[in-house]
């Protein structure tokens, strides 16, 4: 009987040896994981230009909300670049009032991509047929690409 209790006390020991052993293992696990989420998140933060931060900011993005509601309701019919094939004189291209308020040159090239992942032919469509943010999205890529100092 002594025996028997000695090796039940050496079999519970055993076991929350390795349960202790299971646990303490996790918490090294998860430190070293959560560690490494920390360093890898604060490497991609550092990699960021000023301009990518300044993007993301909710004054960036209101004043580029009010451009986009702007340009939606007073120059709706307005081509999307400024070779479109219809020949529009009358009123500027997104591209060349893009291109003015960031000092940049990149519209183009945005506005393309945009137009690419929604299927819209950016040669035949007008400013209406972007969204509000679409072209919050050409703007903030073509603020980003500028030489133009903040």
């Amino acid at each position: 009987m002594k025996h028997m209790h000695k090796t039940i006390f050496t079999t519970l020991a055993l076991v929350a040896l390795l349960s202790l052993s299971f646990f303490l293992g996790g918490a090294v696990m998860s430190r070293r994981s959560e560690s490494g989420a920390v360093a890898l998140a604060k490497e991609k933060l550092e990699k960021r230009s000023n301009k990518e931060i300044v993007s993301e900011s909710d004054e960036f993005r209101q004043n580029s909300r009010a451009l986009a509601q702007k340009l939606l309701s007073q120059n709706s019919e307005a081509p999307l670049l400024d070779d479109n094939p219809e020949g529009d004189t009358e009123c500027l291209s997104l591209e060349s009032i893009i291109n003015d308020v960031n000092a940049g040159s990149s519209a183009g090239e945005a506005i393309l991509d945009v137009c690419k992942k929604s299927n819209l032919d950016a040669a035949a469509a007008r400013v209406k047929d972007l969204t509000e943010e679409q072209i919050m999205e050409i703007d903030q890529k073509v603020f980003c690409d500028s030489d133009h100092p903040m």
